[in-house]
């Protein structure tokens, strides 16, 4: 089987991350996305990624930000980050992984894809392709090309053929004409072979290729030889993480948190497609504000049963930033997801009734959200008989899940200290003796009754050895 490579680049994956806020809320940011943008490379000194209001103004890839200012006086300048472009990559190739094995990250904007050991499965080249085109997010711009070897399939694509075929005939000629400018060759490499002649990649595959060797750099000779499927080319092919952590820089400075949620929901979207695709649910969302001229602020979202989805995690976080402020405006924000687990089916009762939209769980991680991680206790039983010492309220944690079984015959409300009894009521029931806690210094002798007052109120009282009477709890 020949073997066939298919070279997706991606160019503008910074710029491609801004714009897709302006997609996902166009009414918000209909204004922000027709204005010129471009990415300026700080270390480069020159512009490497524009979009089209800022190409059609005459701005261009590699202009400096002098000239560019001169062209558009109003553009919208982002420095350039390359943590942002190598996460969206990342985003891609676990989408991609989903349909195709062998996938290796060439730098921070290209994807090779191993595709002659896909073909039988999908029933073809062009099957293939439609399945990888569907993988590929819709605000994303990128260029593809196929080839015999990886350097092909990457050439052709930086060069934007964007055509896909396993005919070894057409990718030749669509290879030949190209200028060497356009290769992995260095530029001083360049312009030694354009003294001798050599301008286009016809001019060096004319030669054999053992006589290239004798006549030029090792350079030459070993990219020619990787070109031509002639030597090997090393490839490292990607395995997916089980973490997610995406980074996402504002369009503008931000500083009502409830319009924060709308770019937001783009991290939770994928989010729920990571965890999705592999069956998985998490606990705890950690989420990054990053804030003008101020420290960054840590938030730190939970749901005790364990969520994937999209709607159910911004629910949570809008009642966490109720109770939020920032200091300054925020420029970007990121997600993080450390701990997953694989999602067990719901397990329900045949024969028993709906209970209620929410369960336990959700209700316990809506509460918290809304009132903070402190605020929500738990009644826990301790190991004693003296009914105030018996039940404590303790912090709901992550890890208590297990049901709360009290005793019968016990009252929901219990008085912090017991009162006097001071009106008249009828028993009902009793009485029930505990004598406990005789090892010290509160020796507890009781006779229990549940009793009813005249307006049908019942009560749990008790009476002293000394006859003395006390209302202990009421029932509900």
């Amino acid at each position: 089987m020949n073997k066939l490579w298919l070279y997706l680049s991606f160019p503008q994956l910074q710029l491609d991350s801004l714009l897709q806020q302006s997609t996902s809320e166009q009414s918000l940011h209909k204004e922000n996305s027709q204005k010129p943008w471009v990415i300026w490379h700080e270390e480069k000194h020159q512009i490497c990624q524009l979009n089209q209001t800022a190409y059609q103004a005459g701005i261009r890839v590699g202009m400096g930000l002098g000239t560019a200012a001169m062209l558009k006086h109003d553009i919208e300048v982002v420095l350039y980050q390359e943590k942002i472009s190598q996460g969206m990559l990342s985003d891609i190739a676990h989408q991609l992984y989903l349909i195709s094995s062998d996938i290796s990250f060439w730098g921070s904007t290209g994807l090779l894809l191993q595709a002659h050991n896909m073909l039988t499965m999908y029933g073809g080249l062009p099957q293939y392709w439609q399945m990888i085109q569907q993988h590929i997010p819709n605000a994303i711009t990128y260029h593809y090309a196929s080839g015999h070897s990886p350097l092909a399939a990457r050439l052709l694509a930086t060069t934007k053929w964007n055509t896909i075929t396993d005919d070894h005939s057409s990718i030749q000629q669509a290879i030949q004409p190209l200028s060497l400018q356009h290769t992995e060759l260095s530029s001083a490499v360049v312009k030694k072979l354009a003294r001798v002649g050599l301008h286009t990649l016809h001019d060096l595959l004319k030669i054999p290729f053992a006589d290239l060797a004798k006549r030029f750099d090792a350079d030459v000779t070993h990219y020619i030889g990787q070109l031509t499927n002639q030597i090997s080319h090393p490839i490292h092919c990607f395995h997916p993480k089980q973490t997610f952590e995406r980074y996402l820089e504002l369009l503008f400075d931000i500083e009502n948190l409830q319009t924060l949620l709308k770019p937001l929901k783009i991290l939770l979207t994928a989010l729920a497609s990571f965890l999705k695709s592999r069956d998985l649910l998490t606990h705890t969302l950690h989420i990054k504000l990053y804030l003008r001229d101020t420290p960054s602020v840590d938030i730190k979202v939970e749901s005790r049963q364990g969520e994937y989805q999209m709607d159910v995690w911004l629910s949570l976080i809008t009642l966490k930033f109720e109770n939020l402020s920032l200091s300054s405006p925020a420029y970007a924000i990121s997600l993080k997801v450390d701990n997953t687990f694989v999602r067990s089916p719901d397990k329900q009762d045949l024969f028993s009734r709906k209970q209620g939209t929410f369960s336990r769980l959700q209700l316990q991680s809506l509460l918290q959200a809304k009132l903070g991680d402190d605020a929500l206790t738990t009644p826990q039983l301790s190991n004693d008989f003296r009914p105030e010492l018996m039940l404590n309220n303790t912090l709901t944690n992550m890890s208590s899940n297990q049901a709360i079984h009290l005793q019968p015959m016990r009252p929901s409300f219990l008085l912090s200290k017991p009162a006097p009894l001071q009106e008249k009521v009828s028993i009902a029931y009793g009485p029930e003796r505990i004598h406990t806690a005789w090892w010290d210094q509160d020796t507890v002798i009781r006779d229990y009754f549940i009793a009813y007052n005249s307006i049908g109120q019942w009560y749990w009282i008790y009476k002293t050895p000394d006859n003395q009477w006390y209302l202990h709890g009421i029932f509900s």
